[in-house]
């Protein structure tokens, strides 16, 4: 496995870097999250059920393996985002979140003791009606960060397992939405995407600006 870096601007020559990693080896499956100047993900390790927590140094571009989370166990990693809860960073457990309308919210309160709390997230009735109005079949939902107000996006997907496989598809629709979640008030909305530039029927959120403006190709 290696490590690359790309600086942007500051006088620094534009072209890729290697850099040295002594961590162990591991495939980063969750998107990265950057706060005071480091950037957090999970990865995988051969031969190891449960996830790693790695930060990523900018200033001294410094990979380092973390601390685990104490009685934490995601073995159903595809529903596991590293997300900023009210400036801190969090850690947002969803698997059961269609199923059951369940979240398990951890929030790291401090970081040189490795000190993490647990929140368990129970939807209200009328969200979980909303949620399995429009989530059926083979669809779920995925975490895609958090907007200026804190509210946790979440996309539709399809899953299809063909050959024991686990292929996640972009929403299949001409319908643009995603569901917007507020931890702290424990409040679920719908909010529509309105476009006529587009006339797929299967599209994905990539990213967003603002609660207004999100991209959907």
């Amino acid at each position: 496995m290696e490590h690359w870096v790309f600086t942007l601007g500051g006088g620094v020559s534009r072209q890729w870097r290697k850099i040295p990693s002594p961590c162990p080896q591991h495939s980063p499956f969750t998107q990265g999250l950057t706060m005071n100047g480091r950037m957090y993900y999970l990865g995988l390790v051969p031969d190891l059920l449960s996830p790693v927590f790695v930060r990523f140094d900018i200033s001294s571009e410094e990979i380092s393996v973390l601390q685990n989370v104490e009685d934490a166990f995601w073995c159903r990693y595809y529903y596991t985002e590293i997300i900023e809860y009210d400036g801190r960073l969090a850690i947002l457990d969803y698997s059961d979140l269609v199923k059951d309308g369940v979240m398990e919210l951890w929030v790291r309160e401090d970081e040189e003791k490795n000190s993490w709390s647990r929140k368990t997230l129970v939807l209200h009735p009328s969200h979980m009606n909303m949620v399995k109005t429009h989530i059926v079949h083979n669809m779920s939902l995925r975490v895609q960060g958090t907007t200026r107000n804190g509210d946790v996006i979440l996309v539709p997907q399809h899953i299809t397992r063909p050959d024991d496989q686990f292929i996640v598809l972009p929403q299949v629709t001409t319908h643009f939405y995603v569901f917007l979640y507020n931890l702290q008030k424990n409040h679920l909305r719908k909010v529509y995407i309105k476009s006529n530039r587009y006339n797929t029927k299967r599209w994905d959120v990539v990213g967003f600006d603002d609660i207004e403006n999100f991209m959907s190709p």
